[in-house]
């Protein structure tokens, strides 16, 4: 038996509802077992085309199955309630993203756990951090709870190296983000979570370090990967209280 983890989101069509019938439809797999499931929480879009605000939410599930079974038993239940993949980052019915499946490392053509970018991702980390506050980040050995203050910080310290190759992406992100303590981190020393909560790379021209907590902007899209990144870190999170008992009980019948 394994703890898996999953994110919940979706911001197209009755969206409460759409979760509740994924529920049902893992639910119904003999494999999978008692399901928890966190607060309703509404979150600003990430994605230039993503649309409106997101519904996100979170399970915790005991399950028989293995890692990809239960990646193909999420993915079939998106499909069925009407997921598109159309546009990357698009707006969607459903989406289930496995998060964590206990505490392994897979890193595989078709699926990488822990999530590679849940770490700095308010709505990820605030409904798992409300069910699983001390479940430890198997690559990151800190607990949930802590990663949630690391990217709660204010002002929100964030490194970059390299060079990017906009030369108005740093001026336009410290417009956009004033909450943002944006600075430049020597790639020979790579720093500590204390230091900064997170960090970019930019370019190609020199390797960047190999810190989980770093991430690498391509210069084909780099200001709005910027700007996604930021929006998911620091964007406050806004909890939906209306039918949040409902919903909760539904998942665990």
């Amino acid at each position: 038996m394994v703890q898996a983890v999953v994110a919940v989101g979706g911001n197209v069509g009755d969206v409460r509802q759409t979760f509740r019938r994924a529920q049902t439809l893992v639910g119904q797999n003999d494999a999978v077992f008692t399901v928890r499931a966190a607060e309703l929480y509404r979150s600003v879009a990430m994605g230039a085309e993503a649309g409106d605000s997101f519904l996100n939410s979170a399970w915790v599930l005991e399950t028989s199955l293995d890692a990809v079974q239960l990646l193909d038993l999420l993915q079939r239940a998106e499909n069925e309630l009407g997921r598109t993949r159309e546009v990357r980052w698009g707006p969607r019915t459903l989406d289930l993203d496995l998060i964590f499946y206990g505490g392994e490392q897979i890193d595989s053509p078709r699926l990488t756990v822990p999530h590679p970018h849940c770490f700095y991702r308010q709505f990820v980390l605030a409904p798992v951090a409300s069910l699983i506050p001390e479940f430890l980040h198997p690559v990151f050995g800190l607990t949930i709870r802590q990663l949630y203050d690391w990217i709660s910080r204010t002002p929100l310290p964030v490194g970059f190296g390299g060079d990017p190759a906009n030369s108005i992406t740093l001026s336009s992100i410290t417009r956009e983000f004033p909450r943002v303590d944006l600075r430049r981190v020597d790639p020979a020393i790579d720093p500590a979570l204390e230091e900064v909560s997170l960090a970019l790379w930019f370019g190609s021209s020199d390797p960047k370090p190999a810190s989980p907590f770093w991430l690498h902007v391509s210069a084909e899209d780099e200001l709005q990967f910027f700007r996604d990144v930021l929006t998911a870190a620091c964007t406050e999170l806004e909890t939906v209280v209306d039918d949040v008992d409902e919903l909760s009980e539904s998942l665990q019948e």
